[in-house]
Formats: structure tokens, sequence, C-alpha cells
């Protein structure tokens, strides 16, 4: 079957800016949240990890943080994706040991996860730090 809108392919390389500007402010908002107006909860949460003593909960929302901006400008996509993948999860296994999520936050965590996973496979596409080789 013949494509309907074939000039559109075209704009190939915007389907993965849209998604990487989209996780990037996603993870920054969230982020920043999670330091400010969110901490107790946050910290709650994450209050039985310690590193040398020192709580791991800021730690993690300013990880959080650097991770949107690195999606967000296209600046190593790959290894930010596989890591906010990973961060996404440790995030739902720990949460859901204590409470369990709601399922509109469940259908976020999968939304998240897929365009992550379509970002780690395609690319950043345009206007970012990562080229193609």
């Amino acid at each position: 079957m013949l494509s309907i809108f074939p000039e559109l392919f075209t704009y190939t390389l915007f389907a993965p800016l849209i998604l990487r500007i989209t996780v990037g402010a996603y993870f920054i908002m969230v982020g920043l949240r999670r330091h400010k107006e969110d901490a107790p909860a946050w910290n709650s949460l994450w209050n039985d990890f310690r590193f040398h003593n020192v709580p791991v909960a800021p730690v993690l929302a300013k990880l959080q943080v650097a991770i949107g901006a690195f999606i967000f400008v296209g600046l190593f996509t790959q290894v930010a994706v596989i890591v906010a993948i990973a961060f996404m999860w440790a995030e739902w296994f720990k949460r859901n040991r204590t409470a369990r999520l709601g399922l509109h936050e469940m259908w976020i965590l999968i939304f998240l996860s897929v365009i992550c996973v379509s970002l780690l496979l395609l690319g950043a596409g345009l206007m970012a730090f990562d080229l193609p080789l």
C-alpha cells in the first residue's frame, strides 16, 4: 500500500527530536519537583539507602535532572536513555514494595520506557550534540 503523504517522510528526523524533548523535559520537571516540593515523600521512599552516611534521595533527584538535561539537549543520548530506563524501573520496584502504583502512573512509566527504547534505537534526531556514525 502506498503512503498517503509520502512528502512527510522528509521530516523523519523530527520524530526523535520531539520524543527527546518530551522525555527530557519530563525528567527535568519531575527531578526539580522531587528536589523541592516533594522532598519529604521522596526522602521517605529512599531513606534506607545511604552512601557514606549521606542520604541518597537528594542525589537521585539531581541525577534525574541531569539525565533529563542530557536527553533534552541530545548529549550522550543513548547512555542517558539507558540510565533513565534503569532509574525509572528501579524507582518502580522500590515504590511497588511499599505501596502499589496506580494504573495512571504505571501507564506513564510504560510510555516513557517505550519512548526511551525508541530513542535508544533511533538516535537523538535533529538538533542534538550526538551525531550518527
